[in-house]
């Protein structure tokens, strides 16, 4: 066999052991940077196949196509060792991917009315809403015209990414904007990558559809759990009830998409939620040099104090357990967050140090799910409120 085709033997720790060969229920995986997560996930799968598991019964979600192209083919080349090279062809049916894209197929595939909807980018968003702008109402938010396409655009995001239902924002100027918006939306056969997700949930509270999209489904697998959002965790809970076996693989300490709606507590509390679940710890970092190790570790342990309020420090990219690198501190806040809680006072809307802001007047049942507005979801709302109370 020549050199660049022989197959490098990936030798496992005993933790990565523990992931390849758990059976029998749900399972957490907590893997620092480097810990050799995606070989445990492939060869975790490769050994349910093994074992007699089909292909179609297996759905890994990641969270980037080019980490589901290194997962796919890893996943590929693990099954080809333990079931040959022929059994390569009958991998079609696994699904590995994001979970836009999983639900995008869900819908094309039991809801016909989805067949020939399109999903439209960033940019042909912006044009969609400015070609709408009178008739989704977006002419009551401010005077100008790109503003509000802006500030509406992030809006709609955060409805869809924390799951909150239209009626909670009824009565409002931004809840008839939204109905108005999806109507658009949906006369033009267009789908955004948010309701994607808002769309597939609503699909699966038929229980026709829900258990048509569960029946082949034994086991799902979730990669960077830490930064999954409310309406994607509620997805997996819909997908993930007995007999299913979930899989989620993340990094407590390196939770970064907050800003776009990722919710760490899907994580920490994933144990106490999932009463008979295993969990494992990678906490090796068996990618990087010692010597690149120990200069994290020091800059890690340099910064790790706590902020001025005393509350903990937001971090990401754990280097070794028990030490983290500091992604931001309080104490160096700028211009632009003190503008975020002026905004916050205008609107009447409680600020963490995390921005995360809950609408007065939401019920206690969604007064959580409004999180992570940024200065302009901020500004939207006290536009708002403003133009609210002038209308009384």
């Amino acid at each position: 066999m020549a050199a660049n085709q022989m197959s490098v033997q990936v030798l496992l720790s005993l933790a990565q052991e523990a992931v390849v060969n758990h059976r029998g229920g749900d399972l957490q995986v907590i893997a620092c940077a480097g810990s050799g997560k995606t070989e445990s996930i492939s060869r975790r799968v490769a050994g349910l196949i093994a074992e007699g598991a089909e292909p179609s019964s297996i759905v890994a979600f990641t969270f980037t196509e080019r980490a589901a192209t290194e997962l796919k083919d890893r996943i590929t080349r693990r099954v080809a060792e333990v079931k040959g090279d022929a059994f390569r062809d009958r991998l079609g049916p696994i699904f590995v991917g994001t979970i836009h894209a999983y639900c995008f197929r869900l819908l094309q595939d039991y809801v016909p009315r989805f067949g020939n909807f399109d999903v439209l980018d960033e940019n042909r968003h912006a044009g969609f809403l400015s070609r709408e702008f009178r008739r989704i109402g977006l002419n009551k938010l401010a005077t100008r015209h790109w503003a509000p396409i802006r500030d509406f655009a992030r809006t709609v995001d955060v409805i869809a990414n924390e799951s909150i239902p239209p009626n909670a924002l009824a009565g409002t100027t931004l809840g008839e904007c939204y109905a108005a918006y999806r109507q658009s939306l949906t006369r033009h056969h267009f789908l955004t990558f948010s309701q994607i997700i808002t769309a597939a949930l609503e699909a699966l509270d038929d229980p026709d559809i829900r258990e048509q999209v569960r029946r082949p489904l034994h086991y799902l697998l979730v990669d960077e759990y830490q930064d999954i959002n409310p309406s994607q965790e509620r997805l997996i809970e819909l997908l993930a009830t007995p007999p299913v076996q979930l899989t989620v693989v993340g990094d407590d300490d390196q939770s970064i998409y907050q800003w776009r709606g990722s919710d760490i507590r899907n994580i920490l509390t994933f144990r106490t939620r999932r009463l008979n679940s295993a969990s494992v710890e990678l906490d090796t970092n068996r990618r990087s040099r010692p010597a690149i190790v120990s200069a994290a570790n020091r800059f890690a342990f340099d910064n790790s104090e706590p902020s001025a309020e005393g509350n903990e420090i937001p971090s990401f990219g754990r280097t070794q357990r028990g030490h983290s690198v500091v992604g931001f501190d309080r104490r160096n806040r700028g211009r632009d967050d003190r503008r975020d809680d002026s905004a916050a006072e205008g609107a009447r809307l409680p600020v963490s140090r995390y921005r995360r802001a809950v609408p007065v007047g939401l019920s206690a049942s969604t007064s959580r799910a409004v999180s992570a507005w940024s200065h302009d979801h901020l500004l939207l709302l006290a536009s708002l409120n403003a133009l609210e109370r002038t209308q009384r």
